[in-house]
């Protein structure tokens, strides 16, 4: 790691010798990480990538094919840059994910100006994008094109607008803050959130330039870009907020400890415990006491205010609903750089670095080996045995194997079926995976809705070209594809008969990680929702 600033001689008790660390230099060594980084995930994705997409890429992928002015549960932004993308590359996993490596690196480099902006060290802002690197949430989400790359890099760029306009006093920075910010809501609406924790700081400390028009005029300027979002809800009666408000426990959720504690844990794991004290600790400098004196205490407290908050938010949500492990990652961008702050302070001197080293040295082992695993997690699989651990509990990538084996399969099963058979599927994760690996690319279709206890709904109840009570489906056959225990009633009484096929295992390293189950159904009667209004 960095020290924050290096003097002309180094002390003798310097533990971090740095002065042949110029600008130009970290400069170099950013580009060619950066460099590296790109050149190491093409290769990935390009040779023998074990991960095939995962459900939500699949499925805005999907949307990416129907494109329009926002989707039941997202925004419209990362539909249109993966149709961008394939629009280049192909409807391919490659073209699927390309953007998201564009968008890593592009938040890295913002990371890199905002702290040199702060702090006015290049080594520092070398060493905070060098410890991003090995923090195992990022490294995991490195290639996955979901919403969190565009949201996470319009999040950083706001973040570095804001402080030119805070610090600076560059009014300009303020429109091109809230822009960043409006154009974020398109992929994530809690996006919107990162304008509490910059309220929160000027209410704190920039009482003054609330009395100002221009961090207004940048809420004003973010409002713009949601106008799509909000004449789509319209037309579909809100839809977007009702299922916004059922994930975040507003409507129908319960308060349970459980879901709070889990998300604590799984947060420790996936920054790294390590990592996690050096955050609190930056924290805890910044707004404490033992900070007082530091000379960008004020800038130390910009960074908590934009970060601490969407992440107790975050916490808060999880007491009345399941947050997803990926759903705090915004708050990190600005947490990180207080930790490696933190470090920079702390182990410039060889009698801190003695009592930390270990630690510091743990944490950045533990990051390059959090690499390899998290591209193909086969590799543990040794260990588990060794320990007499079932592999496939092991194994992170699980839930993104075997899909195009089940496409090559459900293709099979249409070909027996005839030419106008289609695909009728459990869940929206396992209809938009099969509309892009199935032969043909072809429109899929939706069942959990339309159960009599009926699962959430999706972009496929949006759509009428998907609806299961359309004259054009009945009569047809189909290839059912099931999740868990047996064929559900709902899909029984739908067709005059079914027929299971054999189970088809995803076989790993020689260990069935998963199975999928699928049926052939033949002469469709149609679907309805018993009592659950159809039209939006």
């Amino acid at each position: 790691m960095t020290t924050l600033q290096a003097a002309p001689v180094a002390p003798a008790n310097q533990a971090w010798k740095l002065n042949w660390l110029t600008p130009a230099r970290c400069r170099m060594i950013l580009a060619l990480l950066l460099a590296i980084d790109v050149a190491g995930h093409i290769s990935y994705l390009n040779n023998h990538c074990p991960a095939d997409l995962s459900g939500d890429e699949a499925q805005y992928w999907d949307w990416s094919r129907n494109l329009d002015w926002s989707y039941y549960s997202k925004g419209p932004l990362v539909a249109y840059i993966i149709r961008g993308s394939c629009w280049m590359f192909g409807d391919s996993m490659q073209g699927v994910r390309y953007p998201a490596i564009a968008f890593g690196v592009g938040t890295s480099i913002v990371t890199y100006l905002l702290v040199r902006r702060l702090f006015g060290s290049e080594r520092l802002a070398l060493g905070t994008v060098l410890l991003t690197h090995v923090v195992p949430l990022f490294v995991g989400g490195s290639v996955l094109m979901t919403i969190d790359p565009p949201m996470f890099f319009c999040w950083a760029l706001a973040t570095y607008f804001a402080a030119g306009a805070i610090f600076e006093g560059r009014r300009w920075n303020w429109i091109l803050a809230g822009l960043f910010v409006g154009v974020g809501f398109l992929a994530k609406y809690a996006l919107m959130a990162w304008f509490v924790g910059l309220l929160l700081y000027l209410i704190l400390y920039g009482r003054e330039q609330l009395k100002a028009a221009w961090p207004w005029i940048a809420f004003i300027v973010a409002c713009v870009p949601t106008t799509p979002v909000v004449a789509w809800n319209v037309q579909h009666g809100g839809a977007s907020i009702w299922h916004v408000a059922h994930q975040t426990g507003a409507t129908g959720g319960k308060l349970s400890h459980g879901n709070f504690a889990e998300l604590i844990g799984s947060q420790i794991m996936v920054v790294g415990p390590v990592i996690a004290i050096w955050m609190v600790c930056g924290i805890a400098r910044a707004v404490g006491k033992s900070g007082v004196d530091d000379p960008h205490r004020r800038k130390l407290q910009f960074l908590v205010c934009i970060g601490l908050p969407f992440f107790v938010f975050t916490a808060i949500i999880s007491l009345f609903a399941k947050a997803q492990v990926n759903w705090p990652a915004p708050a990190y961008f600005t947490l990180i750089i207080l930790a490696a702050y933190f470090l920079s302070t702390r182990l410039a001197s060889i009698e801190t670095w003695r009592r930390w080293r270990w630690w510091f040295w743990g944490t950045v082992v533990l990051g390059m080996v959090t690499i390899p695993l998290a591209h193909d997690s086969s590799r543990l699989f040794p260990i588990a045995r060794l320990f007499h651990v079932n592999p496939s509990n092991v194994d992170v990538l699980m839930r993104l194997r075997g899909w195009k084996s089940l496409g090559h399969h459900v293709t099979q099963q249409l070909d027996v079926l005839g030419p106008n058979a289609f695909i009728l599927c459990d869940d929206y994760m396992q209809t938009a995976e099969m509309a892009f690996y199935v032969r043909g690319q072809p429109k899929t279709y939706y069942a959990g809705s339309y159960y009599a206890d009926a699962k959430r709904f999706t972009q496929y109840d949006m759509w009428p070209d998907r609806r299961l009570d359309q004259p054009a489906l009945l009569g047809r056959d189909a290839v059912y594809v099931g999740k868990g225990g047996g064929l559900p009633k709902d899909i029984a009484s739908a067709f005059d008969r079914v027929e299971q096929l054999p189970e088809l295992p995803v076989i790993v390293e020689g260990v069935t990680v998963r199975t999928f189950k699928t049926w052939r159904c033949y002469g469709f009667k149609g679907m309805i929702r018993a009592g659950r209004k159809m039209d939006y």
